[in-house]
């Protein structure tokens, strides 16, 4: 259950840093990299896989 916690946090900060420099890259005009929305959904996907992982554990026990 733990490791489910862990990957849920992890995706969280990816999310959170990687919303920041889309942001900064609409507002500074940094160019049209995809990279910060790929970086979203591979967060996002980790917050949900982390998820998934706690609520199994939690079944199981």
């Amino acid at each position: 259950m733990i490791v489910g916690r862990i990957v849920f946090v992890l995706g969280l900060f990816f999310v959170f840093f990687s919303a920041i420099a889309a942001i900064e890259m609409l507002f500074l005009g940094g160019g049209e990299s995809v990279l910060p929305w790929f970086g979203l959904l591979n967060g996002f996907t980790a917050m949900g896989v982390g998820d998934l992982v706690t609520k199994a554990n939690q079944t199981v026990e």
